[in-house]
């Protein structure tokens, strides 16, 4: 009987077939049904077609559970940047590499927390009852936690560090090796990007990620350290890194702010621009508030993230006149950008104004999978 290969088979019959532009997807073949688990000889080959059939079945199934995302990894290749429109690629083979293990959860914390709890605006929702008000399981939310950490390190931060990288090598080349990233002020690289920017034209794209303290030299080497290990094991909600041999003190940022600043600036660009918004903030200014200012509850069903608390940092989702509570601690930034998210797919059909943010968009709904 003639058998069959299993790297053969696997070479040959899956077939991915990726396709370039907004609109690319994964596909694969499809195969006759079998309800037999496949037949194995001693050396790894088939024994009968149906026992093949049975294998592609299942494994065409585990690609679709895996579903970290539809587009090829070589999107990050020269010809797909992190700057351009179109959707995030695929991160599934690289985040293989990486064991992430999800932390022991938060210990409940009550509201009194935080002394100066605005009582202006007590929450519609509190933290205990938001995610199983939703019916969605620790189980689940865990699972999302995950996919948003995966997702904010493989789709911003590893690709800014790389841009930035980039763009001192080309500083060096232009004999302006003093002026790098890093090393100068904001000031001193924007006026780098009025003289040179035709030599680099992405500085003036990056500049905005870096916008959230002077301390630009330890900015960059908290973004490196975060982009480092695929999954962010770096972070550190309430506190950031060493600086220079020393502990993380309150003058710097902490984690959360960096991370939310980026998330922000990177939703910035996805989005068109508007009238309204003529410094190119036009996620921010809709879809984000931070204290001292407060949420505009005026505009029924208008979803945003709320940042109420500085340090320790702390953020919630207003829906119009409701706000919703995520359990403080950890992944307090992360569960709220999900439960706005959560709201956009489900209430808007995920689209975020004129932006689809599923696979012909931004592509980052596959978090809630």
């Amino acid at each position: 009987m003639q058998s069959f290969s299993l790297k053969g088979a696997m070479n040959t019959s899956i077939s991915p077939v990726y396709a370039d532009g907004a609109d690319s997807h994964l596909r694969l073949r499809h195969y006759g049904s079998s309800s037999r688990s496949p037949t194995l000889k001693s050396d790894g080959d088939f024994t009968d077609l149906k026992s093949l059939q049975s294998f592609l079945q299942e494994e065409e199934a585990k690609e679709r559970k895996e579903h970290l995302s539809n587009a090829d990894m070589s999107a990050t290749s020269v010809n797909q940047s992190f700057w351009n429109y179109g959707r995030s690629p695929s991160h599934t083979p690289l985040l293989g590499k990486f064991q992430y293990q999800l932390s022991s959860r938060s210990p409940h914390q009550s509201a009194s927390l935080h002394k100066d709890d605005s009582t202006d605006y007590p929450a519609t929702f509190e933290e205990s009852e938001v995610w199983s008000k939703l019916s969605v399981s620790r189980y689940t939310l865990d699972k999302w936690t995950e996919n948003i950490r995966k997702w904010l390190c493989q789709t911003i931060l590893v690709r800014l560090v790389q841009e930035i990288e980039d763009i001192n090598e080309n500083l060096e080349r232009l004999g302006c090796g003093e002026v790098k990233i890093g090393d100068v002020s904001i000031f001193s690289l924007r006026s780098i990007s009025l003289t040179k920017g035709q030599h680099i034209p992405t500085l003036n794209t990056v500049l905005p990620y870096l916008d959230i303290t002077a301390n630009q030299e330890y900015l960059v080497n908290r973004i490196r350290e975060l982009a480092s290990g695929g999954c962010m094991s770096e972070y550190r909600w309430k506190s950031g890194g060493k600086f220079k041999g020393k502990p993380w003190d309150e003058h710097l940022p902490t984690d959360a702010a960096v991370v939310m600043h980026l998330l922000c600036t990177y939703m910035n660009s996805r989005l068109p621009p508007h009238p309204k918004y003529p410094d190119g903030t036009t996620f921010t200014s809709q879809y984000f508030t931070k204290t001292p200012d407060t949420p505009n509850k005026a505009r029924k069903d208008h979803c945003c993230i709320y940042q109420s608390h500085i340090n320790p940092p702390c953020y919630s989702v207003v829906v119009g006149e409701e706000i919703w509570d995520v359990p403080k601690g950890r992944n307090n930034m992360f569960q709220a950008f999900l439960l706005f998210l959560y709201h956009i797919n489900q209430k808007e059909k995920g689209m975020l104004g004129r932006v689809n943010l599923g696979p012909s968009g931004i592509n980052i709904l596959w978090t809630l999978e």
